[in-house]
Order: structure tokens, then sequence, then C-alpha cells
């Protein structure tokens, strides 16, 4: 079952002028290194070989992951232009990878991996359960996995509205609440690592704005810009960026 709240269309769009540099992915990514290090201790004596991102494109995270811990990378994606996985992979140096031009919907699993992620992927669903769950068919048992959703209820809804409405549309906010993840954990039998808001307010915007709106963001700008360092610190359903989970199968 179809259930996007985005098409293809939109992300081929979105991340058109996408610029990829090895130190501006490192800097973007290692703002999470401390949860990656949590996510690949889990492993015991073991430590995992392969990793798989769901949702992967541009495979900023993936290449990065993947020279960060030696791991040999898949990227499932149903983009139609690979150029921008292939560049990050370049510029991290990793050779052995394998792109998957696919739908999560109709792709076959044909393996299992010992780390699985996606990073804003769950949100763009009406079902979001039956997304969620089909991550855990790719993942080996033993395997750990992140999930990464925006947080865009509670304060960052409601700037949405004012100045970011055509991208609010685009999430399901139902999905963005601790309920959702713990329910998850319990139907598939998964030990729950952590579960954690994470980051600080985002006041970035992806439309054009009109006076009114231009004048919103730049008061919104200016008070978070002096106040998310001590956000970033004190996470909270109201204002952190981000709902981050880990498990282990």
């Amino acid at each position: 079952m179809d259930t996007k709240l985005t098409s293809k269309e939109y992300w081929e769009e979105y991340y058109k002028k996408t610029q990829t540099s090895k130190v501006k992915i490192s800097r973007i990514v290692s703002e999470y290194d401390q949860l990656w290090e949590i996510l690949l201790s889990q492993n015991g004596a073991n430590p995992p070989k392969t990793i798989l991102e769901i949702g992967g494109y541009p495979g900023r995270y993936l290449a990065y992951l993947s020279d960060k811990f030696s791991l040999v990378p898949t990227c499932l994606d149903y983009n139609s232009d690979v150029s921008k996985i292939e560049e990050c992979m370049k510029i991290f140096d990793v050779n052995d990878y394998k792109v998957l031009q696919t739908d999560i919907f109709n792709h076959q699993i044909e393996k299992q991996y010992d780390i699985v992620i996606s990073l804003g992927f769950v949100e763009h669903f009406s079902d979001y359960n039956q997304i969620l769950d089909k991550h855990c068919e790719y993942l080996k048992p033993g395997g750990t996995l992140l999930i990464m959703i925006p947080n865009k209820r509670w304060l960052r809804k409601w700037y949405g509205y004012l100045v970011d409405y055509d991208n609010l549309k685009a999430h399901n906010l139902k999905c963005m609440n601790f309920k959702t993840f713990n329910d998850f954990a319990k139907r598939n039998n998964l030990k729950e690592i952590k579960l954690t808001y994470f980051g600080e307010f985002q006041y970035a915007v992806h439309q054009k704005l009109n006076f009114i709106q231009d004048i919103i963001k730049r008061v919104v700008k200016f008070i978070f810009k002096r106040l998310n360092p001590f956000l970033r610190n004190h996470p909270s359903k109201f204002y952190s960026s981000s709902i981050i989970a880990i498990y282990k199968k």
C-alpha cells in the first residue's frame, strides 16, 4: 500500500542543489557521534560489518559512517539519480558499496544487515507503523537499529504554520512521540537501547517568505541563536529538533 506524503519528484527537486564536501558532511554528521558510538557498541565481541540506510539519498550519513567505522554500506532509495550517492562515497574513499534503487514497498528483501538506520524517513508516510515494522525485516538477529525523525510538534508546529507550512504538510506529526517508538519495540520484540529528544530549535524554513513571514523568521532566528546552546543540552519535546531511537534485535 502506497501511503507516501511526498513524491519522487519532491525529493529529486529537494536534493538537486545539494553541495557535498567532506568537511561539511563531517561537521553535520559528527554532531551525532555519541549516538553512533552507542549504536556500534551493542554488537559485543562481533563488530558490525554491514550497514543499510533506508531512504539513504544522498548518502552523506552512510558515507561518513562507513568510513569512520569500516562498514560496507548499502543505500536503499527510490531516487532516480545515484550521482550524489556516488559522489559522497568517493569523497570518503568508500569503494565497496551498493545502491538499491527501489521503493521499500516493492523491494524483495534478499539479505539482512548488522546495522540499519533511517533518518527523516518514517514521518513521510501516513501508515508509519507499517514502515517502522518494515525496518526490522532488514535487520539481522543481534543487529542494531537507529531511527531518527524530526520533532515538528509543539513549538515547531506553530512556527511551521506561520512560515513553513508546505514543509509541515509533508510530515506526519502523529508519529512524533515516544509512544510510537515504545509500541514499535513491543510489537517487534526489540530491546530499547536509547530513546531521546535531541538537538536545538530549528528555525530554518523550506519555502519563500512574504514580508511578514520574513520578519517572523528573523525574530525567531535572533532569539534561538542565543537560546540554542542551552536548549541543545536540555532536550525536550517542546522544542528539540529530533527524536532518536536505538534498538537491538
